[in-house]
């Protein structure tokens, strides 16, 4: 059996959710439209696109969603994603660890 995948997600090491990969129908359709007075049939293209959807690590700052053509695409796009998060979460730990310290000893060298 051959499984078609049809949606995805990529999360960091630490587990955050970092994109939502979907696959969606574009175009498509029938219009009839009239030419001198007679009805036309025009059909219109489908295909299918990837989007990614970039997600945001603060609720109060909206994602981002990137179209791309492939699947393989997405997934790239949805890794350096991925990675910035990941970058930006481990500077963040290392900032909180620093308040988190202990204050200096009154007399002693700063820390």
């Amino acid at each position: 059996m051959t499984a078609i995948v049809t949606a995805a997600r990529i999360d960091t090491k630490d587990g955050q959710v970092a994109a939502l990969l979907t696959l969606t129908p574009s175009g498509g359709g029938i219009q009839v439209v009239t030419v001198d007075g007679q009805p036309e049939t025009r059909v219109h293209p489908a295909s299918e696109v990837w989007n990614a959807s970039l997600l945001s690590p603060d609720p109060m700052i909206p994602g981002k969603i990137v179209t791309c053509a492939t699947y393989a695409e997405a997934v790239k796009a949805g890794e350096a994603w991925a990675k910035k998060l990941a970058s930006a979460a481990a500077g963040f730990a290392e900032l909180a660890a620093e308040l988190a310290a202990p204050p200096p000893a009154p007399g002693g060298p700063p820390a």
